[in-house]
């Protein structure tokens, strides 16, 4: 059997693990990516956040990205009914980046791997973690490839950023279930038909309310494609006939705003289906581990969190584990766990808001000041570790008093 000593394995090149092969391998660290796909694939969560462009630039991707000509995204668009807000990144209330990107995931995570791998960061795609021994002073974890190939690599740290795979989840029985009530998403892509005028608005993610408890994205990118997905109640998602593309197009046909946004277009890519997405987790980190992105925790993707989760993460990973491979302090609970658990308690608090009602009354209130939708700009752009913005550190207080004030009454 073959044996590879390296500082730190990373199961699994999605952004989170990318972002942390990246900044660990600039302060001088040998590290190893195994990832069970093959580059380019296909997932959603194609709508980054303006938090994540700083870690991106630091991390040294930022002149590959923009190479790439991603749709340039300025901000977050909601609808329901008749009721529109728009919410402007520039108008932030958090001092940071005002834009991002709408991208393709395929390209996107393939960009950042290639990038690693120029980096020195070796990648063995097509590669899946069969056995991990976690209570030596050095871990050893059992690989395979798709022929069969079994080898071991001992590693002082490993990282898990395997997203839903989870696999030191798995091994290691970290598994929870998530406090999130079980929703479902059914998606596709739709391409313009040649030499008609579309109704996309292409810099900005639309958000519609479809149902109560279903909502419906729509995200373009550069290349005249849009991503489209309902989410929600999967009895609603499941109680139309046939097959995904069947109630895809079923639910499509009922909703005349979405179908006015995508006047000119025609589908190119099979509706598909996730059910059960939100994930919990025991506890983010352990001896000479650690979970990052969606193998730790995942909620819902209404505002567009989980690559900001990932990246964010991967970031601070890094730099804890730098400094632990050091001989420095590295404060594991305080400046990983309960950093990201607070960001994520942040985004749930306005989750829940979404779906129950709060958060909409709010968003479509017409009477709102400027300094209050300012503040909840930041928190949609991702800045959910601003302490001063009391749409964070008092996130269900505020949210539960303004969405009282300021209750548009016209709104069901």
């Amino acid at each position: 059997m073959a044996k590879e000593n390296v500082d730190v394995l990373i199961i699994g090149a999605g952004p989170a693990g990318t972002m942390t092969a990246a900044k660990l391998i600039q302060a001088g660290l040998t590290v190893k990516i195994v990832e069970r796909s093959h580059f380019p694939r296909y997932v959603i969560g194609e709508s980054l956040l303006p938090q994540s462009m700083q870690h991106l630039e630091d991390a040294g991707f930022m002149d590959a990205l923009v190479a790439r000509n991603y749709q340039k995204k300025i901000g977050a668009n909601f609808k329901q009914d008749d009721f529109q807000e728009f919410f402007d990144f520039s108008q932030n209330y958090t001092d940071g980046w005002t834009w991002t990107w709408q991208v393709p995931r395929d390209d996107f995570d393939n960009v950042l791997a290639e990038e690693v791998q120029k980096m020195g960061v070796p990648i063995e795609f097509g590669t899946s973690v069969v056995d991990a021994n976690m209570d030596l002073a050095e871990s050893i974890i059992k690989v395979a490839n798709e022929v069969g190939d079994v080898q071991e690599i001992q590693a002082k740290f490993v990282v898990d950023s395997s997203g839903y795979g989870r696999v030191l989840a798995n091994l290691l029985d970290l598994n929870e279930p998530s406090s999130a009530p079980t929703r479902a998403t059914l998606f596709a892509q739709f391409k313009p038909v040649d030499g008609m005028e579309t109704g996309t608005e292409n810099n900005k993610v639309t958000i519609l309310v479809h149902e109560e408890d279903v909502w419906v994205w729509l995200i373009p990118f550069s290349d005249g494609r849009v991503s489209v997905g309902f989410v929600g109640n999967p009895e609603y998602l499941e109680s139309a006939e046939g097959d995904a593309k069947a109630r895809f197009l079923t639910y499509l046909a009922r909703d005349q705003h979405v179908l006015a946004m995508l006047e000119g277009m025609t589908l190119c890519m099979e509706p598909k289906e996730i059910k059960g997405y939100s994930k919990g987790i025991k506890q983010l980190f352990g001896k000479n581990f650690v979970l990052t992105g969606n193998a730790s925790e995942f909620i819902d993707p209404v505002f567009s969190a989980g690559v900001m989760f990932a990246i964010e993460s991967g970031a601070r990973a890094a730099d804890l584990i730098v400094a632990q491979l050091n001989g420095e302090e590295a404060d594991w609970q305080q400046d990983y766990e309960a950093h990201m658990l607070k960001g994520i308690a942040v985004m749930r608090t306005y989750i829940e808001g979404w779906y129950d009602g709060r958060l909409r009354r709010l968003f479509f209130s017409d009477n709102k000041p400027e300094r209050i939708k300012s503040q909840i700009t930041s928190v949609l752009a991702g800045y959910v570790w601003d302490e001063t913005n009391p749409f964070v550190n008092r996130s269900e207080k505020t949210l539960n008093l303004l969405s009282e004030l300021h209750n548009n009454p016209e709104m069901a």
